[in-house]
């Protein structure tokens, strides 16, 4: 199979790089690792692996002692989210699901990418929002209209591929604490990561 991530549509025709991952062996997995030792080369990957994005890879790997089929259904039942986009222009249109999918650290992704190309240089924000609404118990991800720490990364933000690089970091930054402190923790690696771009105060 090519290398496209098993959660997104990136991989070879989007020209992102995705990583084989290996998870724990269920009995029919060592049975075809079984077979294809005796067999020689078999086409496709093992059942054991797939091929995940950046961004996903991150997701699962905290989940490689479960087999394959558990870690991803894992995902898709705790970590599922959506894209909110409100127009506040017109404010008679409801809000709408721009994006979805699974794995805190691409929601996060999809929400930085978004919310910085909205926003100006100097901190001023297009008449639209953005909030990342999360599955289960949690309250949506926004940021306040005056929001100092989005002018802060905003006015860093490499203008070339740097970018998607720079996004990619502070999404899988986020997510990381979301994990482990909820929304309490994203609020607190964005203060972290302002702080450390930000130049010092004298």
């Amino acid at each position: 199979m090519p290398p496209n991530c098993c959660l997104c549509d990136k991989g070879l025709e989007t020209g992102d790089t995705c990583e084989l991952i290996r998870f724990f062996k269920t009995e029919s997995d060592r049975q075809w690792h079984a077979v294809a030792a005796s067999e020689g080369e078999v086409a496709g990957h093992p059942p054991d692996c797939d091929w995940f994005c950046n961004l996903h890879a991150a997701a699962v790997k905290n989940l490689r002692h479960h087999d394959r089929s558990t870690a991803l259904l894992h995902l898709r039942e705790n970590e599922l989210w959506q894209l909110i986009y409100i127009d506040l222009f017109d404010r008679d249109t409801p809000p709408s699901v721009q994006r979805s999918g699974v794995g805190f650290e691409s929601g996060f992704f999809e929400f930085w990418d978004q919310i910085l190309a909205t926003t100006e240089a100097d901190g001023r924000r297009y008449p639209s929002d953005f909030r990342l609404a999360l599955h289960g118990n949690h309250a949506d991800y926004s940021l306040p209209r005056d929001c100092p720490e989005l002018t802060i990364i905003k006015q860093h933000l490499p203008t070339d591929e740097g970018s998607v690089q720079a996004i990619g970091q502070l999404a899988l930054g986020q997510a990381q604490q979301f994990r482990k402190s909820g929304l309490l923790g994203a609020a607190k690696y964005l203060t972290s990561r302002t702080q450390s771009l930000a130049p010092k105060q004298t």
